[in-house]
């Protein structure tokens, strides 16, 4: 019990010191102490800068709208969990991970890397990436630095279980694996397979990150892949009345159905956290691309037809907030904050399952705890 007031005053201590150091700088007050990313290149904010990797864009055109330019987002200017950031109240960007020399981190830390999955296996191509394996580690190391910095891990838990944790993981073990002709993953796997495969280790990834503290997760599907103008170009044949590849879509819809599936089994056993799907694939829809007038067109000038990074030094489109894709596969900032908004306050029910970030920021201990599992 004296361990426990103990761990509750100083958490009370460090949280007011972290308030003060706001309202001191003149800064607002985040909606919660700390956010943390794991990704890939929808959510990475520089980290493959600091890797032995191809899969980098650290060059303009990128960043052509982002304050310091070129950063390695793979966008024209703020990704999807820069939007998120930013409406949870964080007046500063989450901090990469890098090579572990980070010391900014009781905010939070981003481990997102393009390429990366969920499989250690996928993008090996790339040479060295952050595997979903690996961003946990380096989160691991991150929680030890928390725990040393707030005098132990009784309080670095209390701490960390106030935090958002946003997970999205998937696309590359798609779209650098299994429809890839240099992996045999379609050969070995039906897509019903190949996604159990998936969901069976990410499963194991996310009770990791459990165990870590986290206890407020949003656990991203996966989006529309078979919308990208680098899918549609390598698919002419297999497109839909969306003009999609309806095929890649299917696939990708498997994952995500067994995805909400293991989150419930999740929040069944876990109940003193939440783990929350956001439904990208829907989110990822008309209702949102309506106010754009290019939905499936690149904005920047790509290396050929159906590649993905933009040309360096190529002149993108002017009317950058007309256009849904920034390059062959990402969003530009204008769909990455249509999109961010949506996943951080529902437009319809649907949106997310059984809270909208926003709705997960507002849970206490109580909440979390005596969350309804029937309806999950």
């Amino acid at each position: 019990m004296a361990s426990g007031l103990k761990a509750l005053w100083a958490l009370s201590v460090v949280l007011l010191v972290s308030n003060w150091q706001h309202w001191t700088y003149g800064k607002a007050t985040p909606q919660v102490p700390c956010y943390f990313v794991f990704g890939d290149s929808l959510f990475d904010n520089g980290n493959n800068n600091y890797l032995t990797t191809p899969v980098k864009v650290n060059y303009l055109p990128y960043g052509v709208d982002f304050p310091s330019g070129a950063t390695g987002r793979c966008s024209n200017g703020l990704n999807i969990a820069d939007t998120i950031a930013e409406q949870l109240g964080f007046d500063s960007f989450i901090t990469d991970f890098g090579v572990g020399g980070v010391t900014n981190f009781l905010d939070g830390v981003n481990y997102g890397s393009s390429g990366a999955g969920i499989l250690d296996e996928t993008g090996y191509l790339s040479r060295d990436l952050f595997t979903m394996n690996i961003q946990l580690y380096n989160h691991k190391m991150v929680v030890s630095r928390i725990a040393k910095q707030l005098g132990g891990e009784d309080v670095a838990k209390k701490y960390l279980s106030k935090c958002i944790y946003v997970s999205d993981m998937g696309h590359n073990d798609y779209l650098n694996n299994y429809f890839l002709d240099t992996y045999n993953s379609s050969k070995i796997y039906t897509p019903d397979e190949y996604a159990q495969h998936l969901i069976k280790t990410y499963k194991t990834q996310l009770e990791e990150l459990y165990s870590t503290g986290a206890r407020k997760i949003a656990v991203f599907g996966l989006i529309r892949v078979g919308c990208m103008p680098s899918n549609k170009q390598k698919n002419p044949n297999e497109l839909d009345g969306s003009l999609c590849a309806y095929k890649l879509n299917n696939d990708v819809k498997i994952f995500n159905s067994q995805l909400q599936t293991m989150l419930g089994e999740l929040n069944e056993k876990h109940k003193d956290a939440v783990f929350t799907y956001i439904n990208s694939y829907e989110i990822d829809s008309d209702s949102t691309n309506a106010g754009f007038k290019y939905t499936r067109e690149s904005c920047c000038q790509v290396l050929e037809s159906g590649a993905v990074p933009c040309q360096s030094l190529s002149v993108p489109c002017a009317n950058r907030s007309e256009y849904v894709y920034w390059d062959g596969a990402h969003f530009t900032e204008a769909k990455a904050w249509a999109f961010g908004k949506r996943a951080f306050k529902r437009l319809f029910p649907e949106d997310a399952h059984p809270y909208d970030i926003s709705e997960l920021v507002k849970l206490n201990d109580n909440d979390v705890n005596s969350v309804n599992l029937a309806q999950l």
